[in-house]
């Protein structure tokens, strides 16, 4: 078994480099062909909110061009986002959440920001939503992704990073249709045309799988049959609209997700009858985004951007889940708790820019009010208003005691500035800094500091940055438990979650250090080390002395606290080439992502959630119509928080290895073949924010076959 991987791993990578670098060429000056020295002097708007080249930008951005999206046969985003370095993807890691990511070392996926044409298309208020099929790569022509804290710019939850998908700004058009094991279907359209001087895009695409069925996969580890074993298949749904006229750009998103609230599996055998299944438990979320933007040149050539937008995340009426916290019989059968929430933003931003002399002067402010409805209680009854349940026994039925229900309202003003300064032709920096106050948690101000070096083919970028997490309402006043009656007929809770409106923001430190090398055109090496410091970490259930709490006594009170510090550290090199010989056409990359820490709590533990060694690497082999792009992905054991003691746990660390084929039928059709997990690995990861008592099966082997057609 070891054999074949050091095998497969050797043809991969190193196969490429025999005999090549004689045959290293220039590539076209297509903006998707661009060779590496090229590269770097591409347009991005993601580091400052004013137009840069990468090369000088105040962070390290990695690009994936259309081409890399469409050769490597990407199509969610967090397929892009499995090969980059220093991010790690845990699977099928919550309930209802089909994945977490975690960005050097940071794991969570409010750590981020997710953005469309620089628009922010993620949830609203910090709701616990997958990055997935959610993100469809779509008429997208590039993907900037941001490593590092960027509040300095971005505000709240921009702690590990920012991924903007930039769409295509050219006539095009595709229409694509896939379709899998696990009765795995995928539609998508795309096309962007001219319409009076401007360009009016539109895409859409709907997504199922049911990917959810391991008591198949895993026999042994589903043991439960008083429950449904066919779960709801995972879908999502989007479409996208953008018209863009000289400075006039306006747009609307919408998207759908229904996933799964199906409890990660018990990981000790004797509680495998407690892996429970419900094929209509699925958390439904839609998310709406619009805006209407102008850019111009006013007085003194300075530029102005004035966004106006407006986002929605809602939690639909029907998604429930089911565990021992909505209530159970005597069997295990257990009640539905039905989740509602909805969040509503509204935002005005204005950005100027100006260049004096060698300064590169950005200056923006920013306004946002909220209104929203935070999940609150989770019991039997539909909608935002909700009464508590009564366990009696084997029954359980509702109480005439209203739930409170934490509707919330408040802004956010925010002021940011940034200077790039030209020193001379080897040195620039980069001095910013943003202040953030609020009406719903403490203010905050967040600076950063770049200096960058650069000297022919090298590049070296030093950094300090500042950032924030807010504490969302959904933390905040999420809410379960079972009213029990004691002897004398009183309610009382014997265990339950209740909420806590004193959170406050996580706050980050991070210093970080880049080198970028290009050894020819066609060969670069990007090395990155850093370290991280987080203050005030949220944990979600925090025990709290017994009393009463909202007039009903809980013997065994939990809640989210500001509880933990963590100290993070690491580092990853990449290596990134393209070479062509004998009319074969090759692109090769490879990463290694090293990632420790610990968590400063009522005890130390390591850093949970990741493994400390990942290794990464793949190839794309052209030869006329035909495309191979195989891969593969290697992971030391992944640590777990301990549970009930200082104990380090960990899962199982686990090789996987994917491939890609296409073949060109004609220059506008295209059919192809992908395979994950080409061995059928059975392996299990952490479940988040959870012990080793609890860890998730993961896909094994996984067939696709697609066919595009563009025009």
């Amino acid at each position: 078994m070891i054999f074949r991987y050091i095998i497969l791993s050797f043809l991969l990578i190193f196969n490429s480099f025999l005999n090549a670098n004689e045959y290293k060429f220039d590539l076209m000056d297509d903006i998707f062909d661009l060779d590496l020295e090229q590269l770097k002097t591409m347009k991005l708007t993601t580091a400052s909110k004013s137009i840069q080249v990468l090369d000088v930008a105040p962070t390290k951005i990695i690009i994936i061009t259309k081409e890399q999206i469409e050769q490597r046969g990407y199509r969610g985003l967090d397929d892009l986002l499995n090969d980059l370095p220093a991010i790690q993807i845990l699977r099928h890691a919550d309930s209802g959440i089909i994945n977490q990511i975690g960005i050097r070392g940071i794991m969570g996926n409010n750590y981020f920001k997710i953005l469309q044409d620089g628009i922010e298309i993620d949830q609203t208020d910090g709701e616990f939503m997958s990055v997935s099929m959610q993100y469809p790569l779509i008429g997208i022509e590039k993907v900037e992704i941001l490593y590092g804290a960027a509040s300095v710019i971005y505000g709240a939850d921009a702690m590990s990073g920012v991924i903007n998908l930039v769409t295509s700004s050219k006539e095009n058009g595709q229409i694509g249709v896939w379709a899998g094991k696990d009765r795995y279907k995928y539609f998508y359209a795309n096309q962007s045309i001219k319409i009076n001087d401007g360009l009016l895009s539109y895409k859409a695409h709907l997504h199922t799988d049911q990917d959810y069925n391991f008591d198949k996969k895993y026999r042994d580890n589903f043991k439960n049959t008083n429950q449904s074993n066919n779960f709801q298949p995972h879908e999502t749904k989007s479409a996208s609209l953008k018209y863009l006229k000289g400075g006039f750009d306006i747009g609307a998103n919408y998207s759908y997700s229904s996933e799964s609230t199906l409890i990660s599996m018990n990981g000790d055998n004797a509680n495998k009858n407690r892996n429970i299944f419900d094929k209509n438990a699925n958390l439904n979320t839609q998310k709406i985004n619009t805006y209407l933007r102008y850019e111009t040149d006013i007085f003194w050539d300075m530029s102005s951007t004035t966004t106006l937008s407006y986002s929605q995340t809602e939690f639909l009426n029907d998604s429930y889940f089911r565990n021992r916290y909505t209530g159970c019989d005597a069997d295990y059968n257990c009640f539905k708790g039905y989740q509602y929430s909805k969040s509503k933003k509204y935002s005005l931003e204005e950005t100027l820019n100006k260049q004096i002399k060698n300064h590169d002067i950005t200056i923006g402010t920013n306004f946002d009010w909220y209104d929203v409805t935070p999940i609150g209680y989770q019991g039997i009854k539909k909608g935002k208003d909700k009464l508590y349940l009564i366990q009696d026994g084997n029954n359980a039925y509702l109480s005439n005691i209203k739930a409170p229900n934490y509707e919330q309202k408040w802004h956010n003003i925010a002021f940011y500035i940034q200077d790039q300064i030209t020193l001379n032709d080897n040195f620039e920096i980069a001095l910013a800094a943003r202040y953030d106050e609020n009406s719903n948690y403490e203010s905050s101000f967040n600076p950063r500091i770049a200096l960058i070096h650069k000297n022919n083919s090298l590049t070296q970028k030093f950094i300090y940055s500042q950032a924030f997490l807010a504490p969302s309402n959904n933390v905040k006043y999420k809410s379960y438990g079972a009213l029990n009656k004691d002897s004398n007929g009183e309610l009382y809770f014997n265990e339950a979650r209740v909420g806590n409106s004193d959170l406050q923001p996580e706050k980050s430190k991070t210093y970080e250090y880049n080198l970028f090398l290009h050894l020819s055109s066609n060969d670069q090496i990007v090395f990155s080390t850093y370290y991280t410091n987080i203050e005030d970490i949220i944990l979600i259930e925090e025990p709290l002395p017994s009393g009463k709490y909202n007039d009903i006594q809980i013997n065994n009170p939990k809640s989210a606290q500001n509880a933990a510090d963590s100290h993070i550290y690491g580092g990853d090199i990449s290596y990134m080439g393209h070479s062509y010989f004998s009319g074969y056409d090759i692109n090769y990359w490879a990463n290694y992502s090293y990632i420790n820490g610990k968590i400063d709590y009522e005890y130390d533990y390591n850093l949970p959630f990741l493994a400390s060694h990942v290794f990464k690497a793949g190839s794309t082999f052209r030869y006329k119509d035909f495309t191979f792009s195989p891969s593969l992905r290697w992971l030391s054991p992944i640590k777990v928080a301990p549970f009930d003691d200082i104990t380090d746990r960990t899962t199982n660390g686990y090789f996987i290895a994917n491939l890609y084929a296409s073949y060109n039928i004609t220059k506008s059709q295209k059919i192809a073949l992908r395979v994950d997990n080409i061995f059928d690995e059975h392996y299990f990861t952490p479940r988040y924010n959870s012990s080793k008592r609890y860890v998730s099966p993961q896909d094994t082997r996984m067939t696709y076959i697609s066919y595009t057609i563009n025009f």
